[in-house]
């Protein structure tokens, strides 16, 4: 049920957090499934949509397993594909845990240190690899803690392996920590990207169980179909009105928005211009901020990566939305509106030079707080309003990199409040036609270029209902 006075649904917070506790009694409680050479192991999967508060997840399952092991040492290592989200794990379960519970963070020798508040804090520690289970709970990248593990410097003493973004971790680097311990949760978003590899002559390993470029979450379920997979019903970061959107990169993945409808508002202080060359991008942010959507599309054309046009549009709906002072209210601001702080403002593209384009447009019209990177590097961050440059936008002929559907998904689902995405009226005519067929290997189920290219068909037949036309 919800009420007038309530910014969530509780009726969908209280199932939400039925499923989180029925994944923990899985971790905890069920039996040995998998058996690999003489050893017995376990594992859940926990699939989130984007925004869904993983991380928070993640806190709370090792929060969990540490108070039922009264802490002792050993009980947990956390591993995370990136050193930025080892990070920011080891602030996040500081706080969570307390001072009774010491978190170890594991550097490697090329990484940064902690930042000075996170080491600050009295119940964090940066300790070698051969100290890692000393601690209660224990935090690294997957690189270091396999690496680690290989050299002998960590044993497999560990009670739990929990791995955060387990999606966009490589089974490679998954086979490296997997006998640390003998249960694994493994979370993670099936939408995004999956992982990026460097990896020469990667397609010989394609439809193999063993692949070592497949994601961890593919191996364990290719390999042992019977571990459970348990689906997050909500996202805490995407309104209502994204999730109709959204939808088509979760085909098997029903969730909602936590914000009862209302709870977040958009709106601008200054009215748009009529008429000009400015009056269709005025329009389009309106409809973003009543509707939460918005489909800027020039004239049909095929045109450079870093087409000069959809980089100027770009730039004048980010000064748009300053100039014309506009304002949100959300559960953050407990219903206040308050002006949009163009830190939270970002643009999110495919490839470099057009983050290279913008960023020096953005800056010469004094958009300097903006922030405009690639899905990419956007992936895990969230702001209240995004504008995105279609991956197909003027593109001759699809591909590949561009109809992958987890750089599209990353670009439309980093807003809280309203994303604007700017491409070309003729892009979805590349679609028209069947999909091209793929290289396909024996053994592998799924083509990212064919679920992308259905993927962007449901994607721009929903935008059609928010698209603007600039003449």
């Amino acid at each position: 049920m919800t009420t007038a006075t309530s910014f969530y649904d509780e009726e969908l917070s209280a199932r939400t957090a039925a499923v989180e506790q029925e994944a923990l009694r899985l971790l905890v409680d069920s039996p040995a499934l998998i058996q690999v050479g003489g050893g017995r192991y376990h594992a859940v999967v926990v699939a989130a949509p984007a925004g869904a508060g993983k991380s928070e997840f993640v806190c709370t399952s090792v929060s969990t397993v540490v108070e039922r092991s009264g802490g002792r040492p050993g009980t947990a290592v956390v591993a995370t594909p990136t050193n930025h989200q080892a990070q920011d794990l080891v602030r996040r379960l500081a706080a969570r845990l307390g001072p009774r519970h010491t978190v170890a963070f594991i550097r490697a020798s090329t990484a940064p240190h902690l930042p000075p508040a996170t080491l600050a804090l009295p119940n964090v520690v940066e300790a070698e690899a051969r100290q890692a289970d000393h601690y209660s709970v224990t935090v690294g990248t997957l690189a270091k803690l396999g690496d680690a593990y290989g050299r002998g410097s960590v044993g497999s003493g560990f009670g739990y392996l929990v791995m955060d973004e387990a999606y966009q971790a490589d089974s490679a680097h998954y086979y490296g920590v997997a006998s640390l311990a003998r249960r694994h949760l493994l979370v993670g978003d099936p939408g995004q990207l999956d992982p990026f590899t460097t990896m020469e002559d990667g397609d010989r390993w394609r439809g193999f169980a063993e692949d070592p470029v497949q994601t961890a979450v593919g191996a364990i379920l290719g390999n042992h179909p019977n571990v459970p997979v348990v689906r997050l019903p909500i996202t805490r970061r995407l309104p209502a009105s994204a999730v109709p959107v959204v939808a088509a990169f979760y085909p098997e993945h029903r969730f909602s928005s936590w914000t009862v409808p209302g709870a977040r508002t958009m709106g601008l202080r200054h009215a748009g211009l009529g008429r000009g060359a400015l009056a269709a991008v005025d329009a389009a942010v309106d409809h973003a901020a009543t509707e939460g959507w918005a489909y800027l599309r020039l004239p049909s054309s095929p045109v450079l990566t870093a087409d000069p046009a959809t980089v100027e549009v770009i730039t004048s709906v980010a000064q748009r939305l300053r100039d014309r002072a506009a304002q949100v209210s959300s559960e953050r601001t407990e219903g206040r509106q308050v002006d949009l702080d163009l830190e939270r403002v970002a643009v999110a593209v495919s490839h470099r030079d057009q983050r290279d384009q913008l960023r020096a447009s953005l800056d010469d019209a004094g958009l300097q707080q903006v922030r405009v990177d690639t899905a990419n590097r956007l992936q895990g961050l969230d702001f209240d309003v995004v504008i995105a440059w279609h991956p197909l936008a003027g593109l001759p002929a699809p591909d590949g990199f561009h109809l992958d559907p987890g750089r599209l998904c990353v670009q439309l689902t980093r807003h809280r409040h309203a994303c604007v995405v700017v491409g070309r009226a003729g892009d979805v005519e590349v679609l028209q036609s069947v999909p091209q067929i793929p290289e396909a290997w024996l053994g592998e189920e799924a083509s990212p270029e064919v679920d992308g290219w259905f993927a962007h068909r449901f994607v721009f037949d929903r935008l059609d209902d928010h698209a603007f036309d600039i003449r």
